[in-house]
């Protein structure tokens, strides 16, 4: 089984380092762009998809369209709100600011224990085949989850040595029998 993983295209408030989590905001026109490009390489590289299953709001929804789009994907693209970015509380709309310490109970936040549950869920409420290829559009901060969920957690959530790009995809190979394998396809 192959996961392809997939950031929304670049926003606005990406730009300006804003919290967004669970906002529904829009991708900028250099994020529709990527998104554009990206699709375009997955189709020259013949990537091809059995499902597709992304996050709802309006940025990973636009970026998993554009994909599926350009890939002649046939099928019905699923959403799933377990797929929404990080809860960032009162942080929501806000600048990021170096130093802060975002485990601090007084912003609200959804801790990473919560969100890696959160994926586990989402994951339980498929079943997918031993020769599956699934493609999921979401969020940085989700896809981290989903990356720490996906390596039997050997990969941690924080770890940046398997990042997750905008503009690119990050394959995890799952084989019964064998530790898990990423790699980013571009």
């Amino acid at each position: 089984m192959i996961f392809y993983l997939v950031r929304h295209g670049q926003t606005d408030w990406n730009n300006e380092r804003r919290f967004q989590g669970q906002l529904d905001i829009p991708m900028n026109e250099t994020g529709i762009r990527q998104i554009q490009d990206l699709a375009d390489r997955i189709v020259e590289a013949g990537v091809r998809f059995d499902t597709m299953i992304a996050s709802p709001l309006v940025r990973a929804r636009k970026s998993a369209e554009i994909i599926a789009e350009r890939a002649g994907f046939q099928k019905e693209i699923i959403y799933d709100e377990l797929l929404m970015e990080i809860y960032c509380g009162i942080l929501q709309g806000e600048l990021w600011q170096p130093g802060m310490d975002l485990t601090d109970p007084k912003y609200k936040m959804e801790t990473v224990p919560e969100t890696l549950k959160r994926v586990e869920r989402m994951l339980e409420k498929y079943t997918f085949s031993d020769d599956e290829r699934v493609m999921i559009v979401s969020h940085g901060g989700l896809l981290a989850a989903l990356r720490t969920v996906l390596s039997d957690y050997k990969v941690d959530y924080h770890d940046k040595s398997v990042p997750v790009i905008q503009g690119n995809v990050l394959c995890c190979v799952r084989e019964e029998g064998k530790e898990p394998v990423f790699y980013n396809l571009f």
